[in-house]
Parts: structure tokens; C-alpha cells; sequence
């Protein structure tokens, strides 16, 4: 009397039964492009090259040893949905900039892409060894989706891309992963920008101390200096905002006024829609043009005055403001 095997079915890596096989997919890639770092934007098929692994081993649980009729694959995603297509595919958030869709590469007589994730499949395989070397998501491609843009890199930290399970026949009910692949890397867009004039020098010119006779106040019958500065750029893209930052050392006495070496004088500034700008991470406004190309040009305007700090009349002689930092901030 022979005695019936009813196998599981499921198969899991020859060398380690009890741990999924990794496929560390290390993704990282430049676009100097502004006109990829667009929302709405889908790169297809960026992993070319990147996603290219060797073949793994499985030994699965069969019930006619040493052969199987066939293997029996399906893939899951733990990534949230997005609720948006890439690239005519179910989408999935990987950041607050970047989403994704990827496919596999199905080995056997299967032999094409398929879209994550999909339900059990056969690999058409009708004849095959239990212990067998899979490709099945060794090859992949990835597609990526700008949710918005964004500056410098974004780095994707080690996330699970892909569960893969594989069986000896189907619905096994198999609940454990034959092989996890694991995303990771970065994703660059440089950008610059640069100021002029540099430095920026603003010459207030002769002004008697006797005009000075209110705290809080400009001289008496003083115009501000007005001072124009340009911000030229590279790979910016649309939806980026452009600013400049004010960093300089408040006034003891008045602190949204920059200080000076004389102790009855600060300094303030405005933009050019009269706002006042504080010498702590002031916000200067910048109209950019050429937003989306590779050169883009902004135009920003403040205009300086001294005031008087004390309600005293200031000592005569020379006074300069305590040197200030003016950068630029993309958002």
C-alpha cells in the first residue's frame, strides 16, 4: 500500500528555508531636466540598469517530488495607495514628493512584464524540477510619478517594494513570502542660484545728526535708498517658489531694525510693496521669469533707511550696519 503525500506547496529559498530572499534594488539617478521636477510628471521605466539581479533558488514542496507541474506566483505591495495612475498603472506613495508603479519580470514560458500587484499565476512551466533557479523579479521596471517638485535629493530610505510568493500548485493559500524586493537610493535635481550685485553695499550718503530727532524715525526730509538684486538661476522648476532671506543682527533696542555701530542708529528695510523686512530670516519677495527652463531670472527690490533708536541726537562720525546675510530659499 503506498502512503499519500499532500505537500504545501510552498517553496522558499534552498539556502535559507526560513528567510525570504532580498533583492535590494539601489535606485539613484540625477535629472538636471526642470522640466521633469514638474507635478504630474511620469518617468517611465527609470530602474533601467538599476533593477537587474541574478537568479535565486527555490525549493518548494511538492507532491510528486522531484518534479512539479508548474509554479505558482502572485505579488503584493505593502506601499499605500496613491489613488492615481503611473504610467497606466496602479500608483503607490513612496514620499511626500514621489510616487510610483512597477512591474516584474515573469521567468518561465510566461517571459513579460506584469504589473504590481497581480493575483496567482502560472509561469507555464509544465515540467519542472522542485528545486529550481527562478528570474521572477530579479528584473523589474519602475516608474516614477513627481507628486510635486521639490529641491536638491530626495533619498529614499530602505523600503519594501515587493512581496513575491511562490507555490507548487495553485491556491496553496501560501502566506509567506518567497522573496521581498527592497527599494532604496536617491533622487537629485540640482538647482542654483546666485545673487547680484556681491556684495551688496548700500552708501546712505551725509546726513546731518541733528536730523535725527525721533525715535522710531527716519531723519528728517531722508529718502530710502533703493537697492535692486538679481537672482539668476538654473533647473527651476514651475510650482517652485523663489525667496530671499534676511539674516543680520537685530538692534538691542529695536528689533525688527538691524544693528550699527553707532548706539543711537539702526537700520530697517522694506521691500518693494513697502513691507517691512525683519533682520532675522526676512522673507525679501523675488518675481521670477523662465520658471520651467534651465535659466531662470528674478528681480527683487529693498529700499534702506536709518532710524533713530534713542529719541538722542547720535554721535557724529561714520556708523556701519553689523554685516547681514542675504540667501536665497527654494520651496
Amino acid at each position: 500500500m503506498q502512503n499519500a503525500y499532500a505537500a504545501t506547496g510552498i517553496c522558499m529559498p534552498s539556502a535559507s528555508p526560513n528567510n525570504a530572499t532580498q533583492i535590494n534594488v539601489d535606485f539613484t539617478k540625477t535629472y538636471p531636466n526642470p522640466s521633469e521636477n514638474v507635478a504630474g510628471q511620469t518617468l517611465v521605466n527609470v530602474s533601467a540598469g538599476f533593477w537587474n539581479k541574478p537568479t535565486y533558488v527555490m525549493n518548494c514542496d511538492c507532491d510528486n517530488p522531484p518534479k512539479m507541474q508548474a509554479s505558482y506566483i502572485r505579488a503584493v505591495t505593502p506601499l499605500p495607495l496613491a489613488g492615481f495612475d503611473v504610467n497606466g498603472l496602479t500608483g503607490y506613495i513612496l514620499n511626500d514628493y514621489l510616487a510610483i508603479s512597477s512591474e516584474i519580470w515573469i521567468a518561465g514560458n510566461v517571459k513579460k512584464y506584469v504589473a504590481i500587484p497581480f493575483p496567482e499565476m502560472s509561469n507555464g512551466v509544465s515540467d519542472q524540477f522542485c528545486e529550481w533557479a527562478y528570474d521572477t523579479g530579479a528584473t523589474g521596471m519602475l516608474h516614477l510619478y513627481f507628486r510635486r517638485p521639490f529641491i536638491g535629493q530626495q533619498v529614499i530610505t530602505p523600503v519594501k517594494l515587493i512581496d513575491i510568493f511562490i507555490s507548487s500548485k495553485p491556491n496553496s493559500g501560501n502566506a509567506t513570502p518567497a522573496v521581498n524586493v527592497w527599494l532604496s537610493g536617491t533622487v537629485t535635481v540640482p538647482q542654483s542660484c546666485v545673487i547680484s550685485p556681491d556684495p551688496i553695499t548700500i552708501n546712505l550718503g551725509d546726513i546731518m545728526s541733528s536730523k535725527f530727532k525721533t525715535a522710531g524715525a527716519m531723519p528728517d526730509g531722508f529718502t530710502p535708498v533703493k537697492q535692486q538684486i538679481t537672482v539668476a538661476c538654473q533647473n527651476i522648476s514651475e510650482g517652485v517658489k523663489v525667496d530671499l532671506t534676511l539674516s543680520s543682527e537685530p538692534d538691542s533696542k529695536m528689533g525688527d531694525a538691524l544693528k550699527t555701530t553707532n548706539n543711537d542708529i539702526a537700520i530697517k528695510i522694506k521691500d518693494g510693496n513697502g513691507n517691512e523686512i525683519s533682520p532675522v530670516n526676512g522673507a525679501i519677495p523675488v518675481n521670477m521669469t523662465g520658471l520651467g527652463q534651465q535659466e531662470s531670472t528674478g528681480q527683487a527690490e529693498i529700499n534702506v533707511y536709518p532710524v533713530n533708536t534713542t529719541g538722542n541726537t547720535p554721535a557724529v562720525g561714520v556708523f556701519n550696519n553689523v554685516t547681514g546675510t542675504i540667501k536665497v530659499e527654494i520651496q
